[in-house]
């Protein structure tokens, strides 16, 4: 049976020291009088929404790849890259910060949804308008409660010692910390944090409107609450790629002990709906599953779902000394060595034509908007300037070895603002915001699931096949504006949609190319193992040696050891609450 529980944490003590609860200094509100206040109760939501991290240089994105196969840290005690190593402790768990941020910002919601106090509070003269808004801000409410919940399951869902699946403290009541009682609070089973998480969902899609976009013409976006006004929120287009997402995730083999494939069908159904939206519904607004998607753009028809904008300044972290970076965090060869050739075949397919005394030439077009090698270029995006030049072979300036310089021989391209230099007189910061959810994300997820309840071509059930999911990914534009490998023909594609097992073994490889650095990477690893199996986990990560004729030999740089296929939970949160079980393979942890 569900339970409501009362949640204790440092996100509560926050909540209850400084929020929106706090008087001003005049004393006009406090805890027993803000219910007249409108703004303060929409604060709550828009609180919410606040917390989600406005750039991918968080643990859970760019950092969780490092804790995988496709990024290395330079500095040699960040916490993450201890984790990965098996070096971590109980007091730094580099995925504290996502239960803290996730657990207040369901507090709030919960503050809002209570009595349906935030849906029957006034905020706007105009009738239609305020109804509007208050049926979205109930909306907004429920889909942020469910998002959180999710984002919680997949960090911390896992198996107890006892071999028992299980989720987070569900929490759909309103917590204070004077009122909470430590000794109730434990963890859902796995199931029913789904459960909780799909019957929000279901509340969230009867209040939100179909789209924040702008119809023109269309009566149901005559207010002007409605429409793109709303842009960074749920809409129900999002609704039904936070379900895609939701049923994937439990249909995976960590969390699907029986195969129940109904699951997997529910993950294509949901992001079938999705796509089909965008190449029905929005292609009147400018999508074009061709076109190149630009990270900069965060305005783009190809987002589902955004998070706050930011001009955070990622480009530091990404490029070395020479361009005024650090280098902090880079790709591995292991990373570069997933992409394929321009034909489509993989590096190890006689057919590929890959030249490993000529590793950069003929490589699928993503490769090199993705990511920098030796000879790179960095190119004005405004006046296609030749801003810095990568010199990564032994002994220039960008090698391995030098001072802020890559360890692996590579660097980060994606997400970089082209049109930022740091010596510039003043320098420009490029928006950018997180993507939670995208058009290439709703492919891979309908790829991977219909694939696991039909053939690859099979198109009757959703509408489109499994292949012709895969083919919208490989056959796009880039970002560069090179044209897609099957632009023309994709024979590797075709061939491995023939068979069910080497079509999924594609997929795979699709995930990890098209949303690195995204933090997909390291929780698919994890979803697609089985309990008692690490070694997709524990492998080593390499780098390159570029001599100075071009050629290059591959080395070892680290070797992840995790004790286990779970993330740890918070232990000072195990050590408050009785109840709370720890994940399997952190005993130490609590």
């Amino acid at each position: 049976m569900k339970k409501n529980i009362l949640y204790i944490s440092a996100a509560f003590l926050a909540l209850n020291s400084c929020s929106f609860l706090d008087p001003l200094e005049n004393g006009s509100y406090n805890e027993d009088n803000y219910r007249e206040y409108p703004k303060i109760i929409r604060g709550f939501v828009d609180k919410a929404y606040n917390l989600r991290p406005s750039t991918y240089y968080a643990n859970e994105f760019i950092g969780s790849d490092a804790a995988a196969d496709n990024a290395v840290y330079r500095v040699q005690n960040e916490g993450m890259r201890l984790f990965s190593l098996g070096g971590g402790n109980i007091s730094s768990n580099p995925f504290s910060s996502v239960w803290t941020r996730s657990y207040e910002a369901i507090n709030y919601c919960n503050l809002f949804l209570k009595d349906n106090l935030g849906l029957n509070t006034h905020y706007l003269l105009d009738a239609e308008s305020d109804m509007a808004l208050r049926r979205s801000l109930q909306g907004d409410a429920y889909a942020l409660r469910a998002w959180y919940h999710y984002d919680l399951l997949r960090v911390f869902g896992g198996m107890d010692e006892n071999g028992e699946l299980l989720g987070v403290p569900i929490m759909t009541v309103p917590s204070r910390i004077e009122d909470a009682d430590p000794a109730s609070v434990s963890r859902a089973s796995f199931d029913d944090t789904v459960r909780q998480i799909l019957e929000d969902c279901d509340s969230a899609y009867a209040y939100l409107p179909l789209n924040n976009r702008d119809y023109p013409g269309d009566k149901s976006y005559a207010t002007p609450v409605l429409g793109s006004v709303r842009y960074r929120c749920f809409d129900q287009v999002a609704i039904d790629g936070l379900r895609a997402m939701t049923w994937l995730l439990w249909a995976s083999p960590a969390f699907n002990p029986e195969g129940d494939k109904e699951r997997y069908r529910n993950a294509a159904f949901y992001a079938s709906r999705v796509i089909r939206h965008k190449l029905d519904k929005e292609s009147q607004l400018g999508f074009d599953p061709m076109a190149a998607f630009n990270w900069g753009d965060i305005n783009s028809p190809e987002i589902v779902l955004p998070t706050n904008v930011g001009t955070s300044a990622i480009e530091d972290k990404f490029y070395p000394q020479g361009f005024g970076g650090d280098a902090f965090l880079v790709p591995t060869q292991d990373l570069v060595d997933a992409f394929p050739m321009a034909n489509g075949y993989p590096i190890s397919d006689p057919r590929s034509g890959y030249d490993p005394a000529r590793p950069y030439e003929g490589r699928d077009p993503r490769f090199y908007a993705t990511i920098y090698y030796d000879g790179a270029q960095i190119i004005r995006n405004t006046n296609s300037e030749v801003m810095y030049i990568f010199e990564t072979s032994s002994g220039s300036k960008d090698a391995p070895g030098q001072v802020s310089t890559s360890p692996s021989g590579y660097y980060v391209k994606k997400f970089t603002y082209r049109g930022y230099n740091p010596y510039d007189a003043s320098p420009i910061r490029g928006y950018r915001s997180v993507s939670l959810m995208r058009w290439e994300q709703m492919c891979l997820i309908f790829a991977e699931a219909a694939c696991n309840v039909g053939s690859p071509l099979q198109s009757s059930e959703f509408g489109l096949s499994a292949r012709d999911a895969l083919a919208y990914l490989r056959s796009r534009t880039t970002s560069d504006g090179m044209s897609g490998l099957g632009k023309d023909s994709d024979p590797y594609l075709n061939e491995c949609a023939a068979s069910s097992e080497r079509f999924m073994e594609l997929v795979r490889n699709e995930w990890r190319i098209v949303t690195c650095f995204e933090g997909t990477r390291y929780f698919n690893l994890r979803r697609w193992s089985r309990p008692e199996d690490l070694s997709s986990l524990n492998v080593a990560v390499h780098g390159a040696v570029v001599s100075p004729d071009g050629s290059f030999r591959t080395v070892e740089l680290e070797k992840r050891d995790f004790p286990s296929l779970w993330n740890p939970l918070p232990s000072s949160e195990i050590r408050k609450c009785a109840k709370l079980q720890q994940n399997a393979g952190w005993d130490n942890w609590k």
